[in-house]
């Protein structure tokens, strides 16, 4: 196929994924680790009472199951669905829905089926951006097949691959453009914004089981993975970028691996372009091709936003609420469109740097990262309806203490806090009954 040709695939794809105005929903994942309740080691997927064991429970309980060969590796039920990542994270997919109450309902549903079962194992549901214990030599990979390509692909370009594989834990926040317009505004505000949302909700104090000292390590193990599929997208920031612009982005790179007659082949080095230069790059090609590029922001038949660390509850649903009232209020998104105008990518990627060493005090551009965190609070929250505005609150009482939620964990821990103690409000094994009163 004839790479204009390609390109025409991938830009009717964006446009048919375009939403009606009005009909813009919001969908959200959350990875999550399980560890021992004792020593806080992660549980592998091979454990006696393992991931995989876990996944049979929830089947038990009317969950669909989805096997890959012999191994369970999926559920879904009621517009959920839980996938693994490569070191066993736990990720559940929650569909999109127009109000963030519908996404708290389906999340807390998940919890209220799974928290018992690890209740019973003697395990906790740990909701941080890396794992607290274990080194990264010491996880077991799940036996998806396509992780074995993965991992030896990506070992080969950057430090940190495999400790972004089994390693770390994200949110993401999935939001819907109407058109070319609203999601090159969208894409370009959240490739710019990405240092100073990375460092807003930064979540690890741990890293490799011992103290963290530095921030956002999230943002320092994807700038350590692989160039080509990591980091901050130089094309958001061109003047012709949109549908064709990113398509160009996922062409000319290298996929990875592809699926053939249900088997995963590896591509080694080869980009999408050449590999579809002599086949038909059909939908499904399509769609897997968008999947295998991981930047700090993604698009699909909708903008993927990933910088986030995996959060509790109540700060899960603060970060919904940032982004719909940022880039859901119309005058909201052009005014923060017109504040991110001037920025470069070289900024970007300076800011991106200067985070890991000196987090809210980092700068972004002309912008000092704390304030401008603040500034942008106080913007999502006059775009909110007055039912979700007090979903922002957790987020923003800690930047009106010139905190977030790595420095709530630091400043336990520089009270004498154990490691047990300084996690405990990103343990989310609390008595269903009680979750109100969390």
């Amino acid at each position: 196929m004839k790479y204009q040709k390609q390109l025409d695939k991938f830009e009717n794809y964006f446009r048919n994924s375009e939403k009606e105005a009005g009909n813009e929903a919001i969908g959200l994942e959350v990875e999550h680790f399980v560890v021992d309740s004792k020593t806080l080691e992660t549980i592998s997927y091979s454990d006696e009472q393992g991931i995989e064991q876990i996944l049979y429970q929830l089947v038990s309980k009317g969950w669909k199951e989805k096997k890959e060969g012999e191994s369970l590796i999926q559920a879904n039920k009621d517009e959920m669905v839980i996938t693994l990542e490569p070191g066993g994270q736990l990720e559940v997919s929650i569909s999109p829905h127009s109000t963030i109450a519908d996404l708290e309902e389906k999340y807390f549903m998940f919890l209220d089926e799974l928290i018992p079962i690890l209740n019973q194992n003697k395990q906790l549901l740990l909701a941080t951006g890396y794992q607290v214990e274990n080194k990264i030599s010491e996880i077991e990979w799940n036996p998806k097949k396509r992780y074995k390509i993965m991992s030896n692909y990506l070992g080969e370009k950057g430090k940190y691959a495999h400790n972004m594989m089994k390693g770390s834990a994200s949110i993401q926040v999935a939001v819907d453009y109407i058109d070319e317009e609203y999601f090159i505004k969208k894409f370009r505000i959240t490739n710019a914004l990405a240092p100073a949302v990375a460092v807003l909700f930064d979540n690890t104090a741990f890293f490799e089981g011992e103290e963290y000292k530095d921030h956002t390590i999230r943002t320092d193990i994807w700038s350590n993975c692989d160039p080509d599929r990591a980091g901050t997208i130089e094309e958001a920031f061109a003047s012709d970028f949109g549908y064709r612009k990113y398509a160009e982005y996922i062409l000319n790179r290298p996929p990875i691996l592809l699926k053939q007659d249900s088997k995963f082949i590896s591509t080694g080095d080869m980009t999408g372009r050449e590999i579809f230069k002599d086949q038909e790059l059909g939908q499904e090609e399509l769609e897997h091709l968008l999947t295998m590029f991981f930047p700090d922001v993604r698009a699909k038949n909708f903008i993927e936003i990933r910088m986030m660390d995996s959060l509790p509850p109540e700060l899960n649903f603060a970060t919904v609420a940032f982004w719909k009232g940022l880039l859901y209020d119309k005058s909201n998104l052009d005014e923060v469109y017109k504040m991110i105008s001037d920025l470069t990518y070289q900024e970007v990627l300076s800011a991106r740097k200067d985070v890991v060493k000196r987090g809210l005090e980092a700068n972004l551009g002309k912008y000092q990262i704390l304030e401008l965190n603040k500034k942008l609070i106080q913007m999502a929250k006059t775009g909110l309806s007055d039912a979700e505005k007090e979903y922002i609150c957790p987020i923003e009482k800690l930047i009106n203490k010139n905190s977030n939620p790595v420095g709530e964990i630091r400043e336990k821990i520089a009270q004498g806090a154990n490691k047990h103690e300084a996690l405990s409000s990103l343990i989310l094994n609390f008595e269903v009954e009680d979750r109100g009163e969390e």
